[in-house]
């Protein structure tokens, strides 16, 4: 019998629309979480899997929360993921337990967070471990291969998810991983954070890695405009695996949900800043930052700041950046 999953990539769920979203975007995740489901019925998979940002904030209002409540409960199958950074407070896995998806998980019997890529789920012949969002991710490549011991695993099929910058291309900034280059022992590599996804890439070895993009779209970019929402279907039969990318019919065309005048201002703004990094470059001769948690990381380790003050500055932050997109 063939061990099947469908996996999704991040919800971003949220109670507010996004401000490029012109449609009703609670309406929208809801959708295509239960067409989701519907479609694991239908192909009677043992399981739903996902690479975290399950949530678009560490702590979501009582209403959100009980929204998603209601409809993770409907799922057919077991639902496994890991905390994005969307999670948790400040990038700090270690705050897990305080958040909303950890009483989400509280809640649903269906859902189950994995964020100790020692501890994997066996499901018949496979084994699926989990790396949640860090300060340790891609840093070196770290992330993207189980942490568990091989020899008493060596008869499993290894599928591993991970939430971190796993790309095919090299992209403006400094903290990414390569799939040409990481290191794994895993059979199969899943991956979310970045919401574009590269679909599925088979490399030489035999290692075949997937993303196949963000559930939700939230910003106005022409990317986001024209990229499929899709899910993966994975079949696991005879230690062999294959993945079918399935578009989802919920998913209304980018033209009809994103606010396009919006596009133009994100791309004069990204333009400015990457001049100005040149200019700066330019002078100084050293590669430029701009990504604020990079330059925050950057700074602490060069004044050995503590720790604590890096995790309320970055935490900081990311309520501020969030509420600007309400």
């Amino acid at each position: 019998m063939p061990v099947k999953f469908l996996y999704f990539g991040d919800p971003h769920i949220r109670g507010t629309n996004p401000r490029n979203r012109t449609d009703s975007y609670p309406e929208s995740w809801k959708a295509k979480l239960r067409e989701i489901w519907a479609l694991g019925k239908e192909h009677q998979v043992n399981a739903f899997l996902q690479p975290g940002d399950t949530f678009d904030l560490p702590d979501v209002a009582n209403s959100v929360l009980n929204d998603a409540a209601d409809v993770f409960a409907e799922a057919p199958a077991p639902v496994y993921t890991t905390a994005g950074n969307h999670d948790i407070p400040g990038y700090n896995v270690a705050a897990f337990g305080t958040t909303s998806l950890r009483l989400l998980e509280r809640i649903v019997p269906q859902l189950r967070v994995i964020n100790d890529p020692s501890h994997p789920v066996i499901i018949g012949d496979v084994a699926i471990s989990f790396t949640p969002y860090s300060g340790n991710i891609d840093r070196d490549g770290y992330g993207y291969s189980p942490e568990y011991e091989l020899p008493p695993m060596g008869d499993f099929y290894r599928l591993h998810i991970a939430h971190g910058m796993l790309i095919d291309h090299t992209p403006p900034f400094d903290r990414f991983t390569l799939v040409q280059e990481v290191k794994t022992t895993a059979h199969m590599v899943f991956t979310g954070h970045d919401h574009t996804g590269y679909g599925i890439y088979r490399r030489s070895d035999g290692v075949t890695f997937c993303n196949p993009g963000s559930l939700t779209r939230l910003a106005a970019s022409q990317t986001e405009i024209s990229r499929t929402i899709q899910v993966a279907l994975i079949t696991i039969e005879g230690g062999q695996g294959r993945i079918e990318l399935i578009p989802l019919q919920s998913a209304k065309p980018g033209e009809d949900v994103l606010d396009r005048s919006r596009i133009e201002k994100d791309q004069q703004r990204q333009y400015a800043m990457e001049n100005f990094a040149a200019l700066i470059q330019t002078a100084s001769g050293e590669k430029v930052r701009l990504d604020i948690n990079q330059i925050i990381e950057a700074v602490a380790e060069k004044e050995g700041l503590a720790p604590e003050v890096v995790r309320l500055a970055l935490e900081k932050i990311e309520t501020a950046r969030m509420g600007e997109g309400r």
